[in-house]
């Protein structure tokens, strides 16, 4: 049986993945654009959940490290914004504006999962 962290990681994405798929078909990203930043925010700390998860396995012989979990962090979060831009998922003239504000804010929820788990004793 998988640790409760798996099972907490994986409900906390589904959820994440529903409220995703319901903004992009309502449209909330684009008649709310301060909704983009909560989903950066619930991103940044579902993938410090999910480095948790990830080493909480039998199989997987890492320890969550902060160098790992925030290394994680920025790498996704960077692959992200480049998904973005290709996608053309941006206004031309506030790119690097949004840009930086999604890594920001994407880091402030790593740092809070980071905090929630500490608090948990998942470390």
């Amino acid at each position: 049986m998988p640790p409760i962290i798996v099972w907490m990681f994986l409900l906390i994405s589904g959820m994440f993945a529903t409220v995703h798929n319901l903004a992009v078909t309502t449209s909330l990203y684009w008649y709310y654009t301060w909704f983009d930043s909560i989903m950066h925010l619930w991103g940044g700390a579902l993938i410090v959940l999910g480095v948790y998860a990830i080493c909480s396995l039998k199989h997987v012989p890492l320890k969550p490290t902060t160098v790992l979990i925030f290394s994680t962090l920025f790498f996704i979060m960077i692959v992200w914004e480049i998904f973005e831009w290709q996608a053309g998922l941006f206004e031309p003239g506030f790119h690097l504006m949004e840009t930086t504000k999604d890594i920001i804010v994407g880091f402030v929820g790593g740092l809070l999962g980071y905090a929630a788990a500490i608090n948990l004793r998942l470390k």
